[in-house]
């Protein structure tokens, strides 16, 4: 038994899920239940109930949750004690990311953070459930930090800096009645198909507090993992989209899937939005309860000073 299968575990447990443990860890979902499999067998003792179709933790896996979260807590301890001690900066940052979101350049950073701080290994987290899965991960103490798009104000245990932000336009296919229009509104979009990401996503509820604001109705038609993926179904017809303005240039630039198609249905136009929808802003969010430990304030500083004015 060591660290990496108590990690494991722990996700696991955590989510009660082994697909979602495995996005959140950002490995294969076999790699995962391989790694359960060999902590039972080293055990003895099966530590998931597997018979429903949710899994659950069995007594044993309940005793082992609350002995390996303490032991993985201390070894964090242990690290950043050592690591503070150093004069080079070491230890390890979790940073968590919503996916599809391309605003800020963050291989660029991680690579520029890398050559300054060459013994620091940073991981990257994902979530399913977008912003709303990040603020509970900071929460809950499993990342030191993360990119998020921030709706209503941060909950008063984190801190978030803005630090980049994108105005929302509207996606039509180049056959729309609204694509040679001057102006949209969002009461000109009654009764229209949209595309969309899932509810507790940052960008949906921008997007739904607008219409709801403005008293429109709106149907999701199809909802979708990233916002460039969003704007790549309206080239199908499939319906409209409302996304940041980098989102749509993404996707009609090529680095999207959608409108590098080399024959795509229907051209499309991208159309700024005559009503007030809020800028689709991402903060740079850490908990105030936990100090941040040296590498990951290292992190925090590099992103400061190259994001902010």
């Amino acid at each position: 038994m060591d660290v990496r299968h108590l990690s494991v575990f722990v996700a696991v447990a955590r989510e009660m899920s082994f697909t979602r443990a495995a996005d959140s860890l950002l490995l294969a979902q076999s790699a995962v239940s391989t790694t359960v499999r060999e902590l039972e067998r080293e055990l003895g003792v099966e530590l998931f109930d597997r018979s429903h179709r949710q899994i659950r933790l069995t007594g044993a896996g309940e005793e082992l949750l609350t002995r390996a979260q303490a032991v993985l807590e201390q070894m964090r301890e242990i690290g950043e004690a050592v690591s503070s001690a150093a004069t080079e900066l070491r230890g390890a940052v979790t940073m968590g990311l919503m996916t599809g979101v391309d605003l800020v350049d963050v291989p660029g950073l991680l690579g520029r953070y890398h050559e300054r701080h060459p013994a620091v290994s940073v991981q990257l987290r994902a979530t399913g459930l977008g912003s709303s899965g990040l603020v509970a991960q900071l929460e809950r103490g499993e990342i030191d930090l993360a990119l998020l798009a921030v709706v209503d104000a941060l909950p008063a245990s984190l801190r978030g800096e803005v630090v980049a932000a994108s105005p929302y336009v509207l996606v039509v296919p180049g056959t729309h009645r609204l694509a040679d229009a001057e102006g949209v509104t969002l009461a000109m979009l009654e009764g229209e198909s949209f595309v969309d990401l899932p509810p507790g996503y940052g960008s949906r509820r921008i997007v739904d507090d607008a219409f709801a604001h403005a008293g429109v109705s709106r149907r999701v038609l199809i909802e979708v993992a990233d916002l460039s993926t969003a704007a790549a179904y309206v080239p199908q017809g499939l319906g409209l989209a409302i996304v940041p303005r980098f989102a749509a240039l993404a996707a009609s630039s090529g680095s999207g899937r959608p409108f590098a198609d080399p024959a795509p249905r229907m051209p499309v136009r991208i159309m700024p939005l005559d009503d007030a929808v809020p800028a689709f802003e991402v903060s740079l969010a850490w908990s105030r309860r936990r100090p941040l430990t040296a590498a990951a304030q290292g992190l925090v500083d590099l992103l400061r000073t190259e994001l902010l004015p």
